[in-house]
């Protein structure tokens, strides 16, 4: 994993790179029922697996892994990535996005994913972002369009969704 500066402002939170001291909350709000079911791969994870996940990706240069933080308190409020980042291509991935249990529809991960678009576009010097989202996720697509976010394709039960740099 790459490192950046200070943490990237958004208007209501903060993004820092996640960090080892957190993985045991970032798993624990990624192994809810209500949460882990909108994922690809909706297993438990293990809090051994999860390590050995953050420790490969410290190795790797193509990705960021970020807690999303409320700025009034600092409290952690969520998880945003961007990842398989191809600079050749001007092209990543962004996802991974997870509230923290009784976030969920305050607006938080919407800021955080729109700092991360811009960090993404500004920053990273990408021409476009993309993530794929499950097709039955209609909260999830809804957002995602509302941040610019357009239909590109489907495939095996997924919506594949873009953004590209204005």
């Amino acid at each position: 994993m790459q490192t950046i500066g200070p943490a990237i402002q958004a208007s209501n939170v903060r993004l820092r790179l996640l960090a080892e001291d957190d993985l045991e909350t970032t798993l624990m709000w990624r192994n809810r029922d209500e949460v882990r079911r909108w994922f690809k791969q909706s297993d438990v994870v293990s809090l051994e697996s999860h390590r050995a996940w953050f420790t490969k990706h410290q190795l790797v240069d193509d990705a960021f892994m970020f807690v999303v933080e409320e700025n009034e308190t600092g409290a952690p409020v969520g998880q945003v990535s961007i990842y398989a980042i191809d600079r050749e291509a001007g092209e990543a991935e962004v996802g991974r996005f997870i509230a923290a249990p009784g976030i969920s529809g305050k607006g938080y991960i919407r800021d955080a994913i729109g700092a991360l678009v811009h960090f993404a576009f500004s920053e990273l010097s990408l021409q476009r972002v993309y993530l794929e989202v499950l097709s039955d996720n209609a909260r999830a697509i809804r957002l995602y369009e509302s941040l610019g976010f357009t239909k590109h394709g489907e495939h095996d039960g997924l919506v594949l969704m873009e953004l590209r740099a204005a």
